[in-house]
């Protein structure tokens, strides 16, 4: 026993000596039966491993990848790139108890992916539940650079200038063809001046643009009510007008100035520019559809006024409205009327008829014997001659009142082709002789060379002719909120008012006529393809998959509702309420329950008829004014171009006039839902505070959560079902949508002749 403690004590002297370790020490004592006070030695107790905390992968599935895209997703920091459809899972592995948030990080080109059931807190089980879905952002059609063309110039290098309204862009267009934004920010609209491409523009409807010939370039912005100027340098300034609150010119503004002044710089007013020219002096003239009718602008700003007297042979000058204005290059004005049909040469404020008459049939001839069907463009030649956009036709006019016809309707181009040509709006003239003209409907930009050799230029080719087809090889028209809608399904049906037919998109892509016969009126119920249509002018989609028509009446001048139900056979429901006061702007609406709301623009209100009921008025927008103290109560009370429903049977419309969203009950009562009134600018936030300019087409949708989406707000603007507006980063980019459709997790948007789409979550 002695021998046993001394080699104990020699292996702990040993121990000591190598680990330097008292714990060890005491361990080793303790087995050598140290500090027990004898007995039997207790054996050494065996080490237990720290338990590992529990971690768990994070994954779900991708869907609708395209063969060779990929998606990048993100959790935190960690980012994993997925190439095929199917199960993904991050690498790394999380504790039960972290939260987490998958995101869609990137996308490949032209493609649009969002994220469900992305976030959460990890449970004590692997998670596969997140749902990526991917879809290709063109869904039918093909997307022009240029919007469209509401005014051209030309520098004297050749340079074409565009204004583009839709953008809120100037474009360049170079002799050799290549495309660049001049001015502007696409898509932004305010009145900033300095450099070029931080200035921003409020343009409407018709943009009219002119060249001093020393590189200025003078654009009338519209909705500012200015008239802008950019130097060669790229500097852009406002040279004459006070900016506007908003779009409309009305007789006051909410301060009770008149709109309409002369004076030097931001001290005049102006109204509505409808056409500018540039006299040889170096000043503007200015078609103004307000109170003063010409206005000039000298070089510095400074603007004058004067009405104008139309006075026919052997007739006694008396008031009317100018349309069209053109500068020869003695300074003689020559005018159209509003309605295009005649031509009037104006002196000392009387404009004397030069040619013309009251028909509308388009002859050539002279003076009186002469016809126009609707001139909305003018242009001097050097030879002094006058060519004008005559819809289908270009015509030249002498001085003398000898009106022939260029090209056109009866006169073949070079080839002997008669063009198609629809209603041509905008006419520039080049050094060269050379014409460039704009055919609004066909939405083509065309050049038109010596002997009449037509060149279709590139840059806006319009693509806009109703052809049946898949993805990019089907080409939509123009369309509005009114015009589009989807159902449950994911289909997307637009509304072909001028071809009389409603097309049916597929969530394929496979664009073909859905209704009626393309080019035949009439108002047959029946089978969808034998069933015509008169004039529509408003579609709805309902959640049982029927789609409402808003219908011409036959020998009326009120509409019918009309019914294609999930089988496709078209009926006439009833007719709907009207005033005949309509402004070629009408909308339907459907909710889940059956309720439907139908309204014309500048009518008394909103009509709805409940299921099995008759229509009644439900909103009267004279009351709703009334209610926000307007004093000055008239035919522009509310202006809506949208309404939808949500899942609980609210409705939500737009009001270009007050820049709000309402929402109105089931009871009828309305409250505002989103933005501020009279606010224009553009910032997120709850009712009151979020604000929206209507700087473009408004356009509402609303997903299956009640989110409303609108456009013209400097982009797609979401609004959730508290009223509070956000600036989302939506999968396709930021492109000028005009009109919106939500069906199947899917938001379409229609955008310059094309369908886009993008999977919400």
């Amino acid at each position: 026993m002695k021998a046993e403690m001394i080699n104990c004590f020699g292996e702990v002297q040993n121990l000591f000596r190598r680990a330097g370790c008292g714990a060890a020490l005491l361990a080793l004592v303790s087995a050598c039966g140290g500090g027990s006070g004898g007995g039997t030695s207790t054996p050494p107790p065996t080490p237990v491993a720290p338990a590992e905390t529990p971690r768990y992968l994070l994954g779900g599935t991708v869907s609708g990848l395209l063969p060779g895209a990929s998606v990048v997703l993100a959790n935190g920091t960690e980012k994993l790139t997925v190439t095929a459809n199917g199960p993904f899972s991050f690498v790394g592995k999380l504790a039960a108890g972290t939260a987490y948030q998958g995101k869609v990080d990137s996308a490949s080109a032209g493609l649009g992916c969002s994220i469900a059931q992305g976030a959460a807190t990890m449970g004590s089980a692997d998670v596969s539940t997140l749902a990526v879905r991917c879809l290709p952002i063109l869904l039918a059609g093909v997307q022009e650079r240029i919007q469209r063309v509401d005014g051209i110039a030309q520098d004297g290098a050749g340079n074409y200038y565009i204004a583009d309204v839709p953008s809120q862009v100037i474009h360049k267009l170079a002799p050799d063809g290549s495309l660049s934004i001049y001015a502007g920010m696409p898509g932004k609209a305010g009145a900033v001046d300095g450099p070029a491409a931080s200035a921003t523009f409020y343009m409407g409807g018709r943009a009219p643009l002119v060249s001093d010939g020393k590189g200025n370039l003078y654009v009338a912005d519209t909705c500012n009510g200015q008239v802008r100027k950019i130097t060669p340098a790229g500097v852009v300034s406002t040279l004459a007008g006070k900016r506007r609150a908003n779009c409309s010119a009305t007789l006051a503004e909410p301060d009770g100035v008149p709109v309409y002044a002369d004076g030097p710089g931001t001290q005049a007013r102006f109204g509505v520019i409808a056409s500018m020219a540039m006299d040889p002096n170096g000043d503007l003239l200015l078609v103004d559809d307000g109170q003063f009718q010409v206005r000039r602008v000298t070089p510095t700003g400074v603007v004058s006024s004067y009405n104008v007297l139309f006075a026919e042979p052997n007739g006694q000058p008396r008031t009317g409205r100018v349309g069209q204005m053109a500068v020869d290059a003695n300074g003689v004005i020559y005018l159209s009327n509003s309605s295009g049909s005649k031509m009037y040469r104006l002196a000392n404020g009387v404009a004397s008829l030069v040619a013309g008459n009251v028909r509308t049939s388009g002859y050539d001839g002279n003076g009186v014997n002469a016809s126009f069907r609707g001139v909305r463009g003018m242009v001097f030649e050097r030879s002094g001659n006058l060519l004008l956009t005559d819809r289908e036709a270009i015509r030249r006019m002498t001085p003398d009142g000898q009106v022939t016809t260029v090209v056109g309707r009866y006169v073949p181009d070079a080839g002997g082709n008669y063009l198609d040509w629809k209603n041509l709006t905008q006419i520039l003239i080049g050094d060269t002789g050379s014409m460039l003209v704009y055919d609004s409907t066909l939405q083509r930009l065309s050049r038109v060379d010596g002997g009449n050799r037509i060149v279709i230029l590139p840059v806006i080719q319009g693509n806009i002719g109703q052809v049946d087809g898949v993805g990019a090889a089907a080409r939509v028209g123009t369309l509005k909120a009114s015009d589009v809608c989807s159902d449950p399904a994911g289909n997307v049906y637009l509304l072909e008012a001028a071809n009389k037919v409603l097309r049916r998109l597929t969530p394929n892509g496979k664009l073909e006529v859905y209704v009626g016969i393309a080019g035949r009126a009439g108002s047959d119920d029946g089978p969808r393809l034998s069933a015509t249509m008169l004039s529509p002018v408003a579609i709805a989609c309902g959640a049982d998959g029927a789609v409402y028509v808003a219908d011409r009446a036959p020998n009326s001048a009120s509409f019918n509702l009309r019914k294609i139900n999930a089988d496709g056979v078209m009926s006439t429901v009833e007719p709907l309420p009207a005033d005949g006061f309509g402004l070629q702007q009408y909308i339907l609406a459907i909710d889940k329950d059956g309720y439907i709301t139908w309204t014309e623009a500048l009518d008394g209100g909103i009509y709805r008829r409940p299921p099995g009921g008759v229509f009644s008025l439900f909103v009267s927008f004279e009351t709703l004014a009334r209610s926000f103290g307007d004093s000055e109560l008239g035919l522009q009370d509310v202006l809506p171009y949208s309404m939808v429903f949500d899942s609980k049977g609210n409705l939500y419309f737009d009001d270009y006039y007050h820049q709000v969203i309402f929402k109105a009950d089931r009871s009828g009562a309305v409250t505002i839902f989103a933005g501020t009134l009279y606010s224009t600018k553009n910032a997120d936030g709850a009712p009151g505070v979020g604000s929206l300019s209507f700087a473009g087409m408004p356009s509402l949708a609303i997903d299956q959560a009640d989110n409303l989406y609108l456009s013209g707000q400097d982009g797609v603007r979401k609004i959730d079902t508290a009223g509070v507006i956000s600036s989302p980063q939506l999968a396709w980019g930021n492109p000028i949508v005009e009109a919106l459709a939500f069906g199947n997790g899917t938001l379409y948007g229609y955008t310059a002749r094309a369908i886009i789409q993008m999977p919400l979550p």
